[in-house]
C-alpha cells in the first residue's frame, strides 16, 4: 500500500514530479518533502508504510532545490535527509533510516549533475566533514582548524571557479551566494549579470543575491546613508539622519566579538580627539537576544557620554522555528549588507556615505576624518 501525499503549486506549472521511496528501518515515520520557493519553503508530508512513501505534484519551475527529510526534521543530529533537484521528473530514494549518509537518490537530469558535482567535491568535502566531526567530539581545536585549511582553500577555488564557468547551471548561485559577502558591488554585479537568465530567477538562493544587490547598491560611497529609527540603549528612539551635519562612524559590533572589543580602545581615542570638532559614533549591535550583555560591554569598555549612540540591529529570532522564525523587517545590518563583525561605515556631514572601513584598514580612519571635519 502506498500513502499518496500532493502538494499544490500555482497554475502555470512547469510540469509533474513524482518522488518514491524504498526505505527500510522506517516503518511509521512521517517524511517531509521540503522545497525552497523564493517567499517561503512549502512542505508536505506522509508516511512510510510497508517500507514506501510517495509524493506527486505540479512543479512551477524548471528547478527548485528540495530536501526529503525521513522522521525528525528539526534536530539535525538526528536527521536523516536527501537533497533533490526537483524538477519535472520521477524520483526514487532507496536505502536505509539507520544509515542516514546513505540514502540514494536517482531520476532527473539536474540530479545527475548534483550527482556529478558531489564527486568532484568529494576529495576535500570528505576530509572536512571528517576533521569537523573531530571537533564536534571534542578534539583540539586550534590543530583541527590547521588540518582543515588546505581543504578549505580547495573548497573555496572549487566554488569560486564554478559559477564563473558554469553560469547556466541552476548549481551556480548556491556558491555565489557563499562568496557574495566578500564581493563589492562591482563585482557582484558583473558576476551575477553574467548568469543565465533562468539560473538568475530560479537558481539557488537566487532572491537572496538579489536582495544582497540590492543593499550593497544603497551603500556605495557617495549613497545617502540608509536611515533607520530604534530604541537606543536607554529605551528612547534614536533617529541616524539626525546627525547631519556631524561626521559620523557607524560601528556594527557585538558583546560576543572579539575583534570588535578590541576594537573599541582605538575608537575611544578617535571619540577624544574628534567629539568636540563634530564626530559622532553610532554602534549597532547584534546582542538582541541579550540585551543584558550588551549593556554590559558597553560600561566595560567605556563607551558612554555626549557623542555615543547605542542601538540593536533589530533581528527578532523565535529559535525553536529555526530559519523560518527570523524576522528582518526592522534590521539594520541587513540594510547596511554587514556579514562579517567588526564592519564599519564613515558617513560625512551630508549624510553620506564615504566608505566601508574593514578591520584592516582601520588604521586609515583618523586620515580620513580630517578630511571630512575640515570641509
Amino acid at each position: 500500500m502506498l500513502v499518496v501525499s500532493v502538494l499544490a503549486l500555482p497554475a502555470a506549472a512547469q510540469g509533474r514530479y513524482t518522488v518514491t521511496g524504498n526505505i527500510r528501518n522506517a516503518e511509521g515515520e512521517t517524511v517531509y518533502l521540503v522545497i525552497n520557493a523564493p517567499s517561503a519553503p512549502a512542505t508536505d508530508s506522509t508516511k512510510v508504510v510497508n517500507g514506501t512513501f510517495r509524493f506527486a505534484g505540479e512543479t512551477d519551475a524548471p528547478y527548485r532545490r528540495a530536501t526529503v527529510v525521513i522522521g525528525q526534521k528539526t534536530d539535525y543530529s538526528m536527521m536523516c535527509h536527501a537533497e533533490l533537484a526537483l524538477e519535472a521528473a520521477d524520483f526514487t530514494l532507496t536505502g536505509d533510516r539507520n544509515s542516514k549518509e546513505h540514502i540514494i537518490v536517482s531520476g532527473g537530469k539536474l540530479q545527475d549533475e548534483l550527482k556529478a558535482i558531489d564527486e568532484e567535491m568529494k576529495v576535500f568535502v570528505g576530509p572536512l566533514s571528517r576533521l569537523n566531526e573531530e571537533m564536534y567530539k571534542g578534539g583540539d581545536r586550534d590543530s583541527i582548524t590547521a588540518l582543515m585549511e588546505p581543504y578549505r582553500k580547495q573548497y573555496a577555488e572549487y566554488t569560486s571557479r564554478f559559477y564563473r564557468e558554469r553560469p547556466a547551471s541552476f548549481f551556480a548561485t548556491r556558491y555565489l551566494m557563499y562568496d557574495m559577502s566578500r564581493m563589492a558591488y562591482d563585482e557582484l554585479k558583473a558576476v551575477w549579470d553574467a548568469l543565465d537568465p533562468q539560473v538568475r530567477k530560479y537558481g539557488d538562493e537566487a532572491d537572496r543575491i538579489e536582495k544582497e544587490l540590492a543593499a550593497l547598491a544603497k551603500v556605495r560611497p557617495g549613497s545617502p546613508a540608509p536611515d533607520f529609527t530604534a530604541p537606543d540603549i536607554n529605551g528612547k528612539p534614536f533617529t541616524l539622519s539626525s546627525l547631519k551635519g556631524k561626521v559620523v562612524i557607524l560601528d556594527f559590533w557585538a558583546s560576543w566579538c572579539g575583534p570588535c572589543r578590541r576594537s573599541n580602545p582605538h575608537m575611544r581615542e578617535i571619540h577624544d580627539r574628534y567629539h568636540s570638532r563634530g564626530l559622532e559614533l553610532v554602534y549597532v549591535s547584534d546582542d538582541d537576544s541579550k540585551p543584558e550583555a550588551w549593556h554590559k560591554a558597553v560600561e566595560q569598555d567605556k563607551l558612554t557620554g555626549e557623542g555615543y549612540h547605542h542601538v540593536l540591529r533589530g533581528m527578532k529570532w523565535d529559535r525553536s522555528k529555526g530559519a523560518e522564525g527570523i524576522d528582518h523587517t526592522n534590521d539594520i545590518s541587513d540594510r547596511y549588507a554587514i556579514h562579517f563583525l567588526p564592519t564599519k561605515y564613515l558617513i560625512d556631514k551630508k549624510g553620506n556615505i564615504v566608505c566601508r572601513i574593514d578591520e584592516d584598514k582601520e588604521k586609515d580612519i583618523n586620515a580620513m576624518i580630517e578630511k571630512l571635519l575640515a570641509e
